[in-house]
């Protein structure tokens, strides 16, 4: 079965997220811009949410119509048993839906549905899940048996970087259609309202490096932190503004301890687009130490924003970053943010490498070509 032509209004569902507006992550991100495209174009674009994520009930958001499923109260259970409930919806409505676009290997459960309901489906592969250290031993099996049957079964495989494609191949002799994230146009901030946000920050341009991500040990926000205590940078007037804290874990518990210490400041996580991008572009050095995963939207995102990146070591960084950027071992952070106080400013390279190979529209458009049954034949024009 092919999907139909834009032209008659294909229904192209978006499902294995907390849906929009996009709060939580790059998923969320990329379900919003690459619904657009999609709608833009033509298609009636489905975006299935979750009722425990919280917020506002609509019934549309600009021109895509919204269903809900109510997922779990349970954290660790919320995305199994959302998967379910979507991939019911699925089934009993599948003469509704041309194309259906899953993100994260966690929905099992709906992608099978899905397949039983013989609707074109393609999936997002996420990152390599069960290698992330919070997750117990059952949580990374089940990590991993879901990415073998989706390689068995799971329709089209996207892969968002192509390192995670090579890993595919090499473990499940399975291709995999590259297509990464994009980043979002930059927002125009008036010089006082970017002023007024570094004060309530406490902060000045250049002054400070900048962590934004969810704390989790393979993140690395902890060990940042006390590197950035070691490397003794406060006594060089720069401090480290740590941005993310959200849950109580023990880990993040820990982490926010270190809070006004040495020059570090823990601060509570922050969906205003506009002040992260403002923090980004006035901090001295933005540090990435996400380790697990493809194509990382928050290093695109402070690659278009940053004047320098401090990025862990890996194929992930290497591929997003190229020679823009630099890069450390967990074992030598404090070392490595010492050396970057003598590096020049790479802003200029990093938004180049942006824009060349990293757009929505270019990455929306290969979405689009799956949908239809064609290969998706992502190009950027930088490559």
């Amino acid at each position: 079965m092919v999907a139909k032509s834009h032209s008659t209004e294909a229904v192209v569902a978006f499902c294995g997220t907390r849906g929009v507006p996009a709060r939580y992550g790059g998923f969320e991100t990329a379900v919003d811009e690459i619904s657009r495209c999609f709608a833009e174009r033509g298609y009636d674009c489905v975006i299935f949410c979750r009722l425990s994520s919280g917020g506002e009930v609509m019934d549309r958001s600009e021109g895509r119509r919204l269903v809900y499923v109510r997922g779990s109260s349970r954290r660790s259970l919320e995305t199994f048993a959302s998967a379910i409930q979507t991939g019911a919806h699925l089934l009993r409505h599948r003469r509704r839906y041309d194309h259906v676009f899953w993100f994260n290997n966690a929905n099992l459960p709906g992608i099978l549905l899905t397949r039983l309901a013989r609707i074109p489906c393609s999936v997002n592969l996420d990152g390599l899940e069960w290698r992330r250290a919070k997750w117990s031993p059952p949580f990374k099996a089940y990590y991993f048996l879901s990415s073998f049957l989706i390689s068995r079964l799971g329709g089209t495989l996207i892969s968002d970087s192509l390192a995670i494609g090579s890993y595919y191949m090499k473990t499940f002799s399975r291709e995999t259609e590259f297509i990464p994230y994009g980043v979002p146009p930059q927002r125009a901030v008036p010089p006082e309202r970017e002023r007024e946000i570094l004060g309530l920050y406490g902060v000045t341009p250049g002054s400070y490096f900048l962590q934004i991500t969810r704390f989790e040990p393979d993140n690395l926000p902890l060990a940042t932190a006390e590197a950035f205590q070691k490397a003794g940078l406060e006594q060089d007037d720069f401090r480290f503004l740590l941005v993310g804290y959200q849950h109580d874990t023990p880990y993040a518990t820990k982490t926010r301890r270190l809070s006004g210490r040495d020059g570090v400041r823990v601060l509570d996580a922050v969906y205003d687009a506009e002040v992260l991008q403002v923090l980004r572009r006035n901090c001295f050095c933005y540090v990435h130490g996400n380790s697990v995963g493809g194509t990382n939207p928050a290093l695109l995102e402070a690659m278009a924003d940053s004047p320098r990146v401090l990025a862990i070591e890996g194929p992930f960084s290497r591929e997003v970053l190229g020679e823009t950027g630099s890069f450390f071992d967990p074992e030598g952070l404090d070392a490595a943010l010492r050396a970057v106080v003598g590096l020049p400013d790479r802003s200029e390279a990093m938004r180049e490498r942006v824009r060349s190979r990293y757009q929505w529209d270019t990455v929306g458009e290969a979405y689009v070509r799956l949908a239809e049954g064609r290969p998706a034949a992502y190009s950027p024009s930088g490559t």
